[in-house]
């Protein structure tokens, strides 16, 4: 980034492709580190993925794609750098030399194949930080297999407990894994460089995303050794009722009510105008005793959901949520992604960020989530979207000390470029 930020001076060495690591390096980026990527033009699946302008890619299609902005090369430098070749290999370890940290997210065994492991990396940078985030680590029966984010999704659990009551397991989420190894990624690099100001010295980090996704299901963790077996419950609670999504008037529209005690319960009976089914203190009732109490409501919460429903069915969605929660009941309109680039909320809060990428400026300016904190005087936004291999000039003569004619010997040997190769299918 332009400007200095909380991490300005740090220096970041990042081989990464695909999602949880780039995302988690990106917050770095944003705090002010310089963060250089490692390119490839053997490997350019991030930069195929898009998504592009009118859904088509363009003339230089390896610099148009949206994800590249939003955690790919967002305020990072690009270096495309071909680290297996001997002279791009000595310029990744001239490098490390003058960096703070180095991540990857290949297969254990790749870095030190390379030359690149922690040991050799601390022998010339005894200062230097290494974090590797794999799927199952460097350790254990797991540690070669390769993996994506819905593998992951299955082997830590997440899958077998998602689903509807009484179906099959569920992808939990398309990316969830993706984004809270993203968010591990930048957590244990600020304690490390942390801990580096205390001792002078660096750190190893290996860091998973199976533990990742292990940990985010504790209260199953715990219930397993006492022989509670958690059931799928869909939108469901294990004892809140009503805690499910309902649907609203129009196309695809619904809501979200969670209803913990006796007093939202009374609220949300008020709100729907104290109807005879739920109303127990009239006589005429026999039903509204099924939901006097948060047990009872959950002992019948399948007969409760079909009574919300055909109240909620007619109404609107946000007027519905705001009638709610002005009577003390938790509720929440579910919005489409056009939505929430159109709510006033977020608008106000200037969550989102407009950026017209300086370099392509016939993209025009696009609409990016930003980030889900707010720091007095540390502004987070994008400034920048690398191009493929941008900065190969001013890293390679500014960190590693090369002259101008061994730049030039490195392009022309095809160790640096800042194109793909003429062979190189579209996308």
């Amino acid at each position: 980034m332009a400007g200095k930020g909380i991490l300005d001076g740090i220096k970041v060495l990042t081989l990464e492709q695909v999602h949880a690591l780039p995302w988690g390096t990106g917050f770095l980026a944003d705090l002010g580190a310089q963060v250089i990527r490692i390119e490839s033009v053997d490997h350019l699946q991030d930069r195929k993925a898009g998504p592009f302008p009118g859904g088509q890619p363009g003339e230089e299609w390896w610099n148009e794609g949206g994800g590249l902005v939003y955690y790919g090369t967002r305020n990072k430098q690009s270096l495309c750098l071909d680290v297996t070749q001997p002279q791009g290999k000595d310029a990744f370890l001239r490098l490390v030399k003058n960096c703070d940290i180095v991540t990857d997210n290949f297969r254990p065994g790749t870095m030190q194949r390379f030359g690149f492991d922690h040991d050799s990396l601390s022998e010339i940078n005894p200062r230097i930080i290494t974090l590797s985030g794999t799927a199952y680590g460097y350790t254990g029966p797991w540690r070669r297999a390769g993996s994506r984010a819905r593998t992951v999704d299955a082997a830590c659990g997440l899958s077998y407990l998602t689903g509807y009551e009484g179906g099959p397991s569920l992808r939990a989420s398309n990316n969830y894994m993706d984004h809270s190894v993203g968010n591990n990624v930048a957590f244990a690099l600020l304690l490390a460089l942390y801990q580096r100001q205390k001792t002078g010295k660096g750190m190893r980090i290996d860091l998973t995303m199976q533990e990742t996704g292990v940990s985010a299901i504790g209260p199953a963790i715990l219930e397993a050794q006492r022989g509670i077996e958690r059931p799928r419950l869909g939108c469901g609670h294990l004892w809140k009722s009503p805690h499910n999504v309902y649907p609203c008037r129009g196309e695809d529209r619904w809501i979200v009510i969670v209803v913990s005690t006796d007093t939202e319960w009374q609220a949300l009976v008020e709100c729907m105008g104290n109807p005879d089914w739920a109303a127990a203190s009239r006589p005429a009732s026999h039903s509204a005793h099924h939901f006097e109490t948060v047990l009872s409501r959950w002992q019948h919460r399948h007969e409760l959901d079909q009574q919300l429903a055909e109240w909620t069915a007619g109404q609107d969605a946000r007027q519905l949520m705001d009638s709610l929660q002005s009577h003390g009941v938790p509720a929440g309109a579910v919005l489409t992604a056009e939505d929430l680039v159109n709510d006033p909320h977020l608008k106000e809060r200037g969550f989102f960020q407009e950026f017209n990428n300086v370099n392509y400026p016939h993209l025009g300016s696009k609409t990016y989530a930003g980030r889900p904190f707010r720091m007095a005087d540390i502004p987070l936004v994008i400034e920048s979207a690398a191009s493929l291999g941008e900065h190969n000039q001013q890293v390679l003569r500014e960190l590693a000390g090369l002259s101008a004619d061994e730049i030039d010997q490195l392009q022309q040997a095809g160790v640096i470029a800042n194109r793909p190769d003429a062979d190189e299918p579209r996308p």
